[in-house]
C-alpha cells in the first residue's frame, strides 16, 4: 500500500516531462549578403521556439538544420545533435500560381534572398523586434539570429511554398510552423498551414486540405509586449498528424487572397510525440529503482 502514492507521482511526473524523441527543427536563412540575414542560428536564441516554449521539445536539445538553398537534402539532424539517417526534405512551389498544388520538381517560385525581417515599419504599430523579449529576436542587427525572424517566401504573388519530409518513423507528430512576412507589423498579415502524410508524391493538393491560420495580428506601439509570448494561432500554428510505415510528410503554407498573397517559412519543427506505453515503462523503470534503493 505504500507504494501506491509513489507509483502515482511517478505515473503524474512522466506525464508532464516528454520522453526523449527524433525531432526534427528546421531553419530558414536568407541567402542575402546582408550579414543580419544569412547567419545561423546562435546560442542566444537555440531554444526560443514554440516547441520548446511547449516543452515538447527538451531545452537541452538545440540542434537546428539551418537551410540557406532549396536544394534537397538527406545531411539532417535531430534536435539531440544525433544523425538523422534516411530523413530527407525536398522543397517545391506552386507551379502556378493560385493553383493550390505545390509541386516538388521546381523550386524556381522560392525566394531564399528577399525576406531577413526587419521588425516591420507601420505607422503606429509595435515593431516585431523592438523588444529584447520579443519571439521574433532583438532588433535589426546581425546578432538578431532568431528562428522566426528570417525566412523563405514564395517568389510571386498568389505563390505557396512547401516541402516533402520522407524517412520518418511511423507514429503521431505535432508540427510547429511560424509563418509570417517579418518585415511586416502591419495590422494583420494572416499565413495559411497546411499538413497531411501519404505516399511520397512529386506533388501536393494543398487546397484539398483543411488550412491552419496563422493571424500575424499588427499590435499598436503602446503595447511594448505583444510579442513576447508564443500564441497558437497568432503566431505559429500547432498541427498533429499521424504517419503510417513509409508515408510521407508534406507541408505547404500559403498566403491571403489579397494584401500578402505570397506563403512563408520562417521555421519547422517535427516533434515525435511518445507512445504512452515507452512513458509508462520509464516510469515502472524508475519506481523498480527507488524499491530497490530502499532495501
Amino acid at each position: 500500500m505504500k507504494q501506491l502514492p509513489i507509483l502515482t507521482l511517478l505515473l503524474a511526473l512522466a506525464a508532464s516531462f516528454p520522453a526523449s524523441a527524433a525531432n526534427l527543427m528546421l531553419n530558414f536563412r536568407s541567402t542575402s549578403a546582408n550579414a543580419a540575414a544569412s547567419g545561423d542560428v546562435t546560442s542566444g536564441y537555440y531554444t526560443l521556439s514554440p516547441g520548446h516554449d511547449a516543452g515538447t521539445i527538451p531545452i537541452t536539445e538545440t540542434s537546428w538544420n539551418n537551410f540557406s538553398t532549396t536544394a534537397s537534402s538527406s545531411s539532417l539532424t535531430y534536435s539531440d545533435g544525433t544523425a538523422a539517417s534516411g530523413v530527407s526534405v525536398t522543397f517545391g512551389n506552386e507551379s502556378a500560381a493560385s493553383s493550390g498544388i505545390i509541386s516538388y520538381t521546381t523550386v524556381a517560385g522560392i525566394n531564399t534572398t528577399a525576406l531577413y525581417g526587419n521588425g516591420g515599419a507601420a505607422p503606429g504599430n509595435l515593431a516585431l523586434t523592438s523588444n529584447a523579449g520579443s519571439i521574433y529576436g532583438s532588433g535589426n542587427n546581425s546578432t538578431n539570429s532568431a528562428v522566426g525572424r528570417a525566412g523563405w517566401l514564395g517568389a510571386a504573388v498568389n505563390t505557396a511554398i512547401g516541402m516533402r519530409v520522407d524517412g520518418l518513423a511511423a507514429g503521431d507528430y505535432q508540427i510547429y510552423v511560424m509563418s509570417r512576412n517579418t518585415n511586416s507589423n502591419a495590422a494583420s498579415v494572416p499565413q495559411f498551414l497546411y499538413a497531411t502524410t501519404g505516399a511520397s508524391s512529386t506533388s501536393f493538393t494543398f487546397s484539398a486540405v483543411t488550412a491552419a491560420t496563422q493571424a500575424n495580428t499588427g499590435f499598436a506601439n503602446t503595447d511594448p509586449t505583444a510579442y513576447n509570448a508564443f500564441d497558437e494561432g497568432e503566431n505559429f500554428v500547432l498541427i498533429n498528424v499521424t504517419l503510417a510505415a513509409g508515408q510521407s510528410l508534406f507541408l505547404a503554407a500559403d498566403g491571403a487572397t489579397s494584401g500578402e498573397t505570397r506563403g512563408f517559412f520562417n521555421m519547422v519543427q517535427i516533434v515525435s510525440v511518445p507512445e504512452p506505453a515507452i512513458t509508462l515503462l520509464g516510469s515502472l523503470g524508475l519506481l523498480s529503482l527507488l524499491r530497490r534503493r530502499r532495501r
